[in-house]
This record gives structure tokens, C-alpha cells and sequence, in this order.
């Protein structure tokens, strides 16, 4: 028998995440958009995270469990989430992070359409460890936007993001295109993907929240500074990103505005930690800066990135848009699981 290809793979990368993952996989369950297949990777965890997928996959057939035998890391578990799925779309999702009961809806609405668009987000509920939710965080602070992804890779250049990785439906045809996550950087994975699928086609971002994401100590996005492997990708995107880049073409220009306002932050930031008295830290990070920082252009952009940074702190006011939580923004409730699976304790 042929099996219908879903028009939506959820990939789940997941190590050692037992405690969060029946949030994830609940959120999942109680999609409006029922054409879904979800695909949990597991890298090799030491906790019950197989125990509890397999108690929601021997009820329902579109969760499909895979178990790496070593550990591949971060990186390339997310590559084989996305490389193991069959759905025309490809929604991202951190196992410790969870989708309100829309996203799937309105994220494939806009993908069907926007042709042309090969990469959609969404606005973020930003929670505390528990899934209280703290504040929403908007990209644009506008209802839709739909950019052209040369558009995106100029904000790249002036140092803006495109959202993370929890955030994006990515069109399947267009991540095999750039070939989906690379398996070699350390740590901003969803930063690069972004900007090579912008270089393809373009970017579309709702400012409706339909994600929580999950901040806690153990989160990748809270990875220990002082390994300092956010400044080594940091670099070595914008190295891949934008090239060639012959003298003076547009590459060139975006290469050296963006290395040149992270030297500049990275320069600030060595000031700081070695005045709060993390002398080895900020030596590293020097070490860094030797290798990687474009200093002819940092250096010149040192005095405003300094202002900022004090104008900022001295104000309290936030880089980004957000907005309180609205009423029906709750913690994640396992009851609502409409008796699909017995849930071992994580």
C-alpha cells in the first residue's frame, strides 16, 4: 500500500529533552491543520524520551520515531529531522518548545499562498522554564510582512535575524535546494539555513504568535557563553553567505558591514566582561577577534556600537517589539492530550 504523502512534516531534533517533549508532541496533537506527519530524531538520549514517543506513536501513526545509535550533535540531528520527513513543507520544532493549536493553519495558508516564498515565521510567546508566558516578541511589529529575501540578506548585513529555528515552515523543495542544515556549525544553524533560502527565494513573517518558546537554563539558545561557539558561526556565516564577493560588488559591501558591527560588539563586549573581572573570557574572545574580526571596519563603528549599547541599557528600552501576553496565552495543559496516549513520567 502507498503511503499519502502529508503536506506537513513536523521535525523534532530532540536529546535528553523527557521532561518537555509531551508539550511538544501534545501541541502537535491539537493542530487545526490535520495533514501532518511528526518526526522526532533523538540523539542518542539517556532519559525516557524513547519510552514516552513510542507511548503517543502506538496510538497514532503519523509519529514517526527515530534514534540515532552515537551521538551526532545538534547540528546534524536537526539535518536528519528535516532529511528523514516526506511532507511539502517542513515545520521546524525544538522539542522543548510548542505550537498554539493555529500554526500549522495560517503558516501553510501563506505558503500555498505566496509561491514565491520559500520560508515563513511567525511571531514568539517567549516562556519561562515552566511555559509561563512572559511577553510576546514581534520581528517587523507588523500584521504580515512579505519580503523579497534580497531585502532580508541587506537586514542581514545591518545585523537583523530572520527568527529561529521553532519559528519557520521552510517549503521542502527550497531547503533541497541549499541543502538543508549544515551539519558543521556549532550553534546558529537556523541563522544560516535562513539566509541561504533567502538567497533562492523570499521571506514571509506573521505577527501572530503561534509558537511558545521556552527559555531555560539547559536551552541551546542558552548555550554557556564562554565556549564562545555563537562568535565562531557568527563569523563563518557571513563568510559563506556572501560569496564571492569581489571588491566593492554587493556581497563585499554586506560582508563588511555585518563583520564589521560584530567586531565592534564583540570588542565592546571584551571591555565589559574584563571590567566585571572574566579576564579568561574576554582573552578568549580576543583570540577570537585575532582570527576572525574585521578590524579596518570595526574599528570605525566601535563609538556608535558603544552609544547604543549604553543607550539601551541606561533606558531599559528593548531592541525588538514586544507586548504583554494576552489572556488565552496559558501553560500547556497535558489534559487536553483528548486521551491519545498515557504519558510516563519524564
Amino acid at each position: 500500500m502507498i503511503q499519502k504523502r502529508p503536506l506537513i512534516s513536523v521535525c523534532v531534533p530532540t536529546y535528553n529533552y523527557a521532561r518537555f517533549l509531551p508539550d511538544c508532541i501534545e501541541s502537535v496533537l491539537q493542530q487545526t491543520f490535520a495533514d501532518w506527519e511528526l518526526v522526532i530524531t533523538d540523539d542518542a538520549s539517556t532519559d525516557s524520551t524513547e519510552e514516552i514517543v513510542n507511548s503517543y506513536s502506538a496510538v497514532d501513526p503519523r509519529i514517526r520515531y527515530l534514534r540515532n545509535a552515537q551521538r551526532l550533535g545538534m547540528s546534524a540531528n536537526l539535518k536528519r529531522a528535516m532529511e528523514s520527513a516526506g511532507g511539502r513543507y517542513l515545520k521546524m520544532l525544538c522539542a522543548d518548545d510548542w505550537m498554539t493549536p493555529r500554526c500549522l493553519e495560517v503558516l501553510f495558508g501563506l505558503m500555498e499562498q505566496y509561491p514565491g516564498v520559500v520560508l515563513a515565521t511567525s511571531a514568539e510567546i517567549h516562556t519561562g522554564p515552566a511555559g509561563e508566558p512572559q511577553c510576546i516578541q514581534f520581528l517587523f511589529g507588523e500584521p504580515l510582512s512579505l519580503i523579497r529575501g534580497e531585502v532580508m540578506l541587506d537586514g542581514m548585513a545591518k545585523g537583523r535575524g530572520f527568527g529561529g529555528n521553532s519559528s519557520f515552515l521552510i517549503r521542502h523543495s527550497a531547503y533541497r535546494e541549499v541543502d538543508g542544515y549544515d551539519p558543521k556549525l556549532l550553534y546558529a544553524g537556523d541563522y544560516d539555513l535562513a539566509a541561504r533560502l533567502c538567497q533562492i527565494g523570499d521571506y514571509i513573517h506573521t505577527d501572530e504568535a503561534l509558537f511558545y518558546g521556552r527559555e531555560h537554563p539547559e536551552a541551546s539558545s542558552s548555550i554557556n557563553p564562554s565556549k564562545l561557539l555563537d562568535v565562531q558561526d557568527s563569523f563563518a556565516i557571513p563568510a559563506k553567505v556572501f560569496s564571492p564577493r569581489s571588491v566593492m560588488s554587493k556581497n563585499w559591501r554586506r560582508y563588511q558591514r555585518l563583520t564589521a558591527l560584530l567586531t565592534a560588539r564583540y570588542l565592546v563586549t571584551v571591555i565589559t566582561q574584563w571590567l566585571r573581572g572574566q579576564r579568561s573570557y574576554a582573552r578568549e574572545l580576543v583570540e577570537q577577534l585575532r582570527h576572525h574580526g574585521n578590524f579596518p571596519f570595526g574599528l570605525a563603528y566601535l563609538p556608535l556600537h558603544a552609544a547604543g549599547r549604553f543607550y539601551y541599557r541606561v533606558t531599559g528600552k528593548k531592541r525588538f517589539f514586544t507586548a504583554p501576553p494576552e489572556p488565552w496565552m496559558g501553560i500547556p495543559s497535558r489534559a487536553q492530550s483528548r486521551g491519545r496516549a498515557q504519558v510516563p513520567n519524564a
